[in-house]
Order: structure tokens, then C-alpha cells, then sequence
């Protein structure tokens, strides 16, 4: 199977086998990925980023845009989320000085 960064289908045996990895995967490039059972899709995994994005769309009417990369949805209560983000952004950049 050629290897996409955004799409990925695969057997549940192997989903089971593999499931650190695509974890890790979706963390890291999101996308989706297809678990099929039989030949047929059976489930979908994707990243709480991409979760957290249909969350936001699913009232609306109109088809939603893809997000830019790097951007943030809030969720909920914006002083909160925008907490939440903060953290998160400076817990990646403490990691990142940690690794230089």
C-alpha cells in the first residue's frame, strides 16, 4: 500500500497490531485512517485535532473549509480553550529546548 501521510486503510488485525504507531501517526500528521473488517470500513480513527474540528462544524450548514495548519478551533468556552492552548504551546516549546 503506498504510504500517504493523510489517508491510511488497513484490517482491524493489523490495526490492533499497530495501534501505538498510528496513534502516534495521527499525532503527529492527523488525517484519517480506516479500520476495515471483512474489506469494509468498520470504523474511522483520526486526531483529537481533526475531532475537535468536526465538533466545531457539525451545526453548520455549509460544507467547512479545511484548517491551515498551525491554526486552533475552540471548543467550549474561549478564555478557557485559549488556557488550554497556551499550555499546550508552551509545553511544546519547553520540549523543544529540552531537545536542543
Amino acid at each position: 500500500m503506498a504510504q500517504n501521510k493523510k489517508f491510511k486503510r488497513l484490517g482491524k488485525a493489523q490495526a490492533r497490531e499497530q495501534f501505538a504507531p498510528l496513534i502516534e501517526r495521527l499525532l503527529k500528521y492527523g488525517g484519517v485512517i480506516e479500520v476495515t473488517d471483512y474489506g469494509k470500513v468498520a470504523a474511522v480513527m483520526l486526531s483529537y485535532k481533526d475531532y475537535l474540528y468536526l465538533l466545531a462544524r457539525a451545526g453548520e450548514s455549509f460544507e467547512p473549509k479545511r484548517q491551515l495548519a498551525g491554526s486552533a478551533v475552540l471548543v467550549g468556552e474561549l478564555e478557557s480553550g485559549s488556557n488550554e492552548i497556551a499550555a499546550l504551546v508552551f509545553e511544546s516549546l519547553a520540549n523543544s529546548a529540552r531537545e536542543i
